[in-house]
């Protein structure tokens, strides 16, 4: 019995180093065969971002950033994307400038004057006029936005183009593009900015710069 206890550890050494060998073999036999993946990747794809601009970067050729993979899962509608981004964009900027100029400028009349800007927009709600523009920007997406939406679904019209402001647009195709991008990476930093703005505006209660 002796000789057999101490066979069986030196029998399990035998079948774990045969086992560490067989191992060892197949993870060099897997070293030397064909990677799909490696071979995918020599072979560039086609991206839903290719025909878009917006993607480069200030460091490096393009970032494409789409953190959801939204575009990828839903190349149709990344017309939809592009229009919701640049109206956004645009309205974001018009939006920074206005929140700013309101602290130094105001209309003519007693009940646009003496509070700030945050405060104006519950005293505008109270007395009227906030009404009014909701009536008239509601007006406008109804004849002019939902349409322009719908033929740019349809291909008929490049997203966020309202034919506005063509006499200043560049010629040249390549100049375009870069005007394309600064207004996208300019509104995409004007939303930031005014949720920024807003925020601190609130947790201060002071008006520009917005410190406390």
């Amino acid at each position: 019995t002796g000789v057999q206890t101490c066979a069986l550890p030196i029998y399990k050494s035998h079948i774990t180093m045969k086992l560490l060998v067989i191992l060892a073999l197949a993870t060099s036999c897997m070293a030397f065969a064909p990677s799909k993946l490696a071979g995918s990747r020599a072979v560039p794809t086609a991206s839903v971002f290719d025909d878009y601009v917006g993607g480069q970067g200030a460091f490096q050729k393009a970032y494409n950033f789409d953190p959801l993979g939204l575009a990828e899962a839903s190349p149709d509608l990344i017309p939809w994307y592009r229009e919701c981004e640049l109206k956004h964009g645009r309205i974001a900027m018009l939006a920074t400038v206005g929140f700013v100029t309101a602290d130094y400028i105001r209309i003519p009349g007693d009940m646009y004057q003496g509070m700030s800007v945050i405060e104006a927009h519950d005293a505008l709600l109270k007395n009227g006029p906030m009404y009014q523009l909701i009536f008239w920007i509601g007006l406008f997406e109804l004849v002019v936005t939902i349409p322009s939406c719908i033929a740019t679904m349809n291909g008929e019209r490049e997203p966020g183009d309202f034919q506005f402001g063509l006499a200043f647009a560049p010629k040249d195709p390549e100049k375009f593009k870069m005007k394309q991008i600064a207004e996208l990476k300019n509104g995409r930093l004007a939303m930031l900015g005014f949720s920024g703005m807003i925020t601190q505006a609130v947790l201060s209660g002071n008006g520009f710069p917005y410190t406390y």
